[in-house]
């Protein structure tokens, strides 16, 4: 968590101490789930543009493979739904 707080403190310009926590926190839940196998790939959905490049950036430094970590911006998450939802017209 320490190094997801630096890299966006780095990222936006910002101080360390002002980061969120629970930034920090999406970045090391996502790392733990893949980590123990609760989960096999991991979409984090931010428009913090720091945050979605922290997790893209830190997480495969742990073993963990690019495919399994995606960030989406909240526009890109609603384009994708938008494609699964078609509807029918009579």
């Amino acid at each position: 968590m320490d190094q997801a707080r630096n890299f966006i403190a780095s990222s936006s310009d910002r101080s360390a101490d002002i980061i969120e926590k629970a930034d920090t926190e999406i970045v090391g839940l996502a790392l733990e789930m893949l980590r123990n196998g609760t989960a096999d790939r991991v979409i984090v959905v931010t428009n913090d543009i720091p945050l979605g490049e922290a997790a893209e950036a830190l997480i495969p430094k742990y073993g963990i493979d690019d495919d399994q970590i995606t960030w989406l911006a909240g526009r890109e998450l609603a384009d994708e739904l938008a494609e699964d939802f078609v509807p029918e017209f009579d």
